[in-house]
Parts: C-alpha cells; structure tokens; sequence
C-alpha cells in the first residue's frame, strides 16, 4: 500500500511540475521575472484587466517579445503582447494613457511583479480591439493558432479584418 501512495505521489508531483513550467522556465537569462513567455499562457489563469497604458508596447529582452506597463486596480501589470516581429504587423494603434481592457493569462514573476500574457486587447480609447490568441490560448502567431499571421483585428465593432492596415503616420506607424 506505501508503495502505491509512494508512486502516485511521484506521478503527481511529476506531472504538476511540468504543468507549472508553462509559467517558469526557458526566459531568457537575466530576466527577473523568471517567467516562460514562449510558453507561459495558462486558459486556468485567464482574466479580463482594466487599466492605463503606462507606455507605448516596445521590443524587450533576448527572447524579442512586447511589452507594455498598465496601470491596474493591482498596480502595475507587465503585459506581453507576444513577439516584436509579430506585434508590428498590426494595426491597433496603443499610445501613452490610453484606457485599455485586456483578457489573459495573469502570472506573477519570480520577481513579485505581475504579467499579463495577452490574448485580447480593447483600446477604450480609440475604440480598437484584437485578439492575439485564440480561446483555448495558442498564439495566432504560431501554427497551432488561427493561421493568421497578422491577428483579428476590429475598430469600433464593425467586425474584423486582418492584415497591417494603416496604423497612421511616422515611421513606426505613430505607435512610439
């Protein structure tokens, strides 16, 4: 009877460890959050924020994801919009104090600090919205999401479209 209980606590242990390294484990080297943002987005960890844009997104770390501080009832949330070369290829425009809505997986960091990995973003202010990954939370910009590699993207609920588009003027697109 030990033996059985032995194994199935090693089962268990095994298998939640593996679960939890969705969240921890592969980030770049020196990142304090110790977080995973490849593979960290977890459907059981899914919540909607509302907040201010503390920044335009911007290019972060070794492994060239998006990141963008809000200002949150929780204080402040990194969110991590998935990777650069994928982020400027939309056409939500997202400036310094806009009001925003973003649904996602919620993590705290190695570090303390809160991470927010995006699967959609309302842009309250400009009326702008797109969904980053699909509901069961695989990224559209991989083969396990939609295909699309340029996101849903919606502007005042008149339906979606894809593709760059227009995100205004400058050489960035008015995003900086």
């Amino acid at each position: 009877m030990r033996r059985h209980i032995i194994l199935f606590l090693v089962a268990f242990l095994g298998f939640w460890c593996h679960e939890a390294s969705a969240f921890w484990g592969s980030n770049p080297k020196g990142s304090a959050s110790g977080l995973n943002v490849a593979a960290g987005f977890d459907v059981n960890t899914i919540t909607t924020l509302s907040g201010t844009a503390m920044a335009s997104p911007a290019h972060k770390g070794e492994g060239q994801h998006t990141e963008m501080p809000v200002a949150t009832t929780r204080g402040t949330v990194t969110v991590i919009l998935g990777p650069w070369w994928y982020w400027e290829k939309q056409a939500i425009v997202i400036r310094t104090n806009h009001e925003l809505s973003i649904s996602g997986s919620l993590a705290q960091g190695k570090n303390g600090a809160l991470y927010l990995f995006a699967q959609r973003i309302e842009n309250r202010s400009t009326g702008e919205a797109i969904t980053l990954r699909t509901e069961s939370g695989a990224p559209l910009w991989s083969r396990s999401g939609a295909g699309n590699p340029n996101g849903t993207h919606q502007y005042n609920g008149s339906g979606s479209r894809s593709g760059a588009g227009n995100r205004g003027g400058g050489i960035r697109g008015g995003r900086r």
